[in-house]
């Protein structure tokens, strides 16, 4: 049976691939995908927000990613809260 082009040249995952530094590296962490997937969200924010935003996140030693997934969760837990 002859294979399509398409499956001959179909990427493949590679088992050790080496990180390359690229900020989506930085972003997906796969130990923390077990049961949900991640999904990209973008907002726009005024620029003194975002400062403040990172201020605080480096306030707490915690990349902008987490801070903002932090304060969601607080306030998704204060919402079913009352």
């Amino acid at each position: 049976m002859a294979t399509k082009p398409a499956d001959r040249f179909a990427a493949r995952p590679r088992a050790n691939a080496r990180s390359t530094g690229s900020a989506k590296d930085a972003f997906i962490d796969p130990s923390s995908l077990a049961a949900d997937e991640m999904s990209k969200l973008t907002i726009r924010l005024l620029k003194s927000l975002h400062k403040d935003v990172k201020a605080a996140a480096l306030a707490e030693d915690v990349s902008v990613q987490e801070w903002i997934q932090d304060a969601i969760n607080q306030k998704l837990a204060n919402k079913t809260a009352h």
